[in-house]
């Protein structure tokens, strides 16, 4: 189903189709977007690979072009059909395996054979499939005597076991080790090269960009604020050597950095959304680059990665933090301390702490009016309930109590103000 034709896409059937699908709920009267409008054609014969940082839609987007979850606005088509109207045949792999524990692996994968054969054609189809996907002798073992690998290839065993025409696959290797995960995605690719698996379509997310790399025949890069960034083709033959592609790899490394790099300069709301990392994850990432940069004005943000042996998409989160901050800059990819950052990087942990301070001060409004409204109060302390409050009117509650979390520790890091957990008091001591 993959190959060299995807570039034919004007003479290929449309299996699946948002049209100006959009996401959000409403809070508090005040209506919180996750998805803008949004346009996308998935083609017969696409593997397509959704990348992006976390948080920015790629499993709501697969739950509504899957029809599991109902968009807010506009519609999905599933061959010209709106998708509510038809019963298609999808399957679905999930993150956390989602096996019933009580059930065994023929019993797990029984669950999706077609109910209208009988019965002896119902294990005869789910022996067969989990046959294909390596399994064989494991009929009657239960999710328990199995390892992460294995519980993987059940539920691989069951999405395909009836016969979907579309698959949809939500991080499906990301809860296995390397090795483990290396094993189970050749093998599953191997299934669909060979036709084993007759599916029209492969829908995935990921954040893994060699993983869709070894495995898309296209690439859609979702950014911030649920906006596509970025729809790559990719052209090439398998099996893939991740060596020879290093130069895609930085290509799209740079699309999703640059995305990030954006978002400090739409900061001017008092409420700007504060990533969910520590102080010391900040400090960390700094010294990092103090280390390795030397005289050099800016690195590679691949290069931090590959050499650390760190998840790009861990640093993300850790990278927008130290924008919000002013403490680097993002441009092309590439990472570049600034002035203040220099300076941060080179002080002992007291002096650290009174610049945190200072530059919360300047570019954390919250944190500002925090301490306004501590200053004019007799006893110098208030509820935190009532920031809470504030914050579920631009936030979900989930997402509002996160942000009330994280200023809360930064503001404690920097020593402007401590909080007292058992009276939920934010206080000046």
């Amino acid at each position: 189903m993959v190959g060299a034709e995807h570039n034919m896409k004007n003479m290929k059937e449309v299996i699946i189709e948002a049209k100006r699908v959009t996401k959000g709920f409403v809070r508090d009267s005040s209506y919180i977007e996750v998805i803008p409008p949004l346009d996308l054609a998935i083609f017969q014969g696409d593997f397509a690979v959704m990348l992006g940082q976390s948080g920015v839609g790629k499993s709501t987007l697969l739950r509504i072009l899957s029809g599991l979850e109902p968009p807010t606005s506009g519609e999905v088509f599933y061959k010209g059909r709106k998708l509510e109207e038809v019963r298609p045949k999808i399957g679905f792999v999930f993150q956390s395996f989602a096996l019933l524990p009580w059930l065994s692996v023929l019993e797990n994968v029984l669950l999706s054979v077609d109910k209208n054969l009988d019965e002896n054609a119902r294990i005869k189809k789910a022996t067969e499939v989990i046959d294909m996907v390596g399994l064989d002798g494991f009929e009657s073992a239960y999710p328990k005597e199995l390892s992460g690998g294995m519980k993987q290839r059940v539920g691989i065993a069951r999405a395909i076991a009836s016969d979907p025409e579309v698959l949809f696959m939500d991080e499906p290797f990301s809860n296995l080790d390397f090795l483990t995960a290396e094993a189970v995605r050749r093998d599953f690719l191997e299934m669909l090269l060979s036709g084993k698996i007759n599916v029209k379509v492969c829908f995935m997310v990921t954040h893994n960009i060699e993983e869709a790399l070894l495995m898309a025949n296209r690439i859609i890069i979702l950014g911030k604020g649920g906006k596509v960034i970025s729809d790559l083709p990719l052209e090439l033959s398998y099996p893939r050597n991740l060596k020879s592609l290093q130069g895609l790899i930085d290509k799209i490394h740079t699309m999703i950095s640059e995305n990030i790099a954006q978002v400090p300069q739409v900061k001017k709301v008092k409420y700007i959304r504060l990533p969910h990392v520590s102080p010391n994850s900040i400090i960390g990432l700094l010294d990092i680059l103090r280390d390795i940069m030397h005289d050099r004005q800016r690195i590679d943000l691949f290069e931090i990665s590959q050499n650390f042996m760190l998840d790009v998409d861990d640093l993300y989160p850790i990278l927008e933090a130290a924008q919000i901050l002013k403490l680097i800059q993002m441009r092309e990819g590439d990472i570049i301390l600034t002035e203040r950052g220099k300076l941060f990087s080179e002080l002992d942990q007291l002096r650290q702490k009174e610049i945190f301070k200072e530059l919360l001060m300047e570019n954390v409004p919250i944190v500002k009016e925090i301490i306004d409204i501590l200053s004019i109060r007799r006893e110098k302390k208030i509820k935190a309930d009532m920031f809470y409050d504030i914050l579920k009117e631009h936030f979900s509650p989930s997402e509002a109590k996160r942000q009330l979390d994280t200023i809360i520790t930064w503001g404690r890091f920097a020593e402007i103000f401590e909080y007292n957990e058992r009276e939920r008091e934010i206080y000046i001591p």
